[in-house]
């Protein structure tokens, strides 16, 4: 399992300040990787739906969903008071009523069970304290037939798949490459890591999927008539 998952204590990974990561966030890089992920969201939701964002970080996306779709109900959730202060400060404007911020910790959600119709991580599992404890806590607020769309940089993706995101993106190959080489070593996982983190939790069954290259999306969602947590 990766290091960051097994064995936290052992070392610390340096994170940008909040308004640095707001920042980037807003830059040409994540707002492209933004978009993919909006391009995943914005089709599948009910109207009205709730969605909560853990590890919102600076909101970045949260705006782009609720610029999308106005009509959902939107929660950031991070565990970092810098990091809402820039959402607060980053969304001001948008979704009114529909938006809301929240400092907490993926291991302990402070929502009532069976709430959310969506929750939404965006590589933010591989920072999480206690990520078994996180993933039992979202399995406890998705409402029956909700589901949780958890994405992280596949460290495993090919040289062929870098590639091939450098070209849909129009980015130099060797950036990309570069880039995706300095990031991977500790900010991406492994399907083992997925796979252990949802047996410790109880998932019974969980499927990885591969999307956009050289991102994995796993997908849990709540059985409505047997009560089963479940991957389809």
């Amino acid at each position: 399992m990766h290091p960051r998952l097994t064995n936290r204590c052992s070392r610390i990974e340096p994170e940008p300040p909040p308004l640095l990561y707001a920042w980037l966030a807003r830059g040409t890089w994540f707002g492209r990787i933004y978009q993919r992920y909006l391009g995943d969201l914005a089709g599948n939701q009910p109207q009205g739906a709730r969605l909560l964002d853990v590890g919102t970080g600076p909101g970045v996306l949260m705006g782009q969903i609720n610029r999308k779709r106005p009509d959902l109900s939107l929660v950031g959730l991070d565990k970092s008071y810098g990091m809402i202060s820039q959402a607060r400060r980053v969304s001001k404007g948008l979704g009114g009523p529909l938006m809301a911020w929240v400092v907490g910790r993926a291991e302990a959600l402070p929502f009532p069970s069976a709430f959310f119709d969506l929750v939404l991580a965006t590589m933010s599992l591989h920072h999480w304290d206690h990520p078994v404890a996180a993933v039992v806590e979202i399995m406890r607020v998705l409402k029956p037939q909700g589901r949780a769309w958890i994405y992280e940089l596949n460290r495993d993706a090919s040289l062929r798949d870098i590639k091939n995101y450098a070209r849909e993106e129009k980015l130099p190959s060797m950036l990309v490459y570069l880039v995706f080489n300095f990031v991977r070593w500790h900010s991406a996982l492994k399907e083992v890591d997925f796979a252990q983190v949802f047996h410790r939790a109880g998932v019974p069954e969980w499927q990885l999927q591969q999307v956009h290259h050289i991102f994995w999306r796993a997908e849990i969602q709540i059985d409505a008539f047997s009560g089963r947590k479940r991957l389809q």
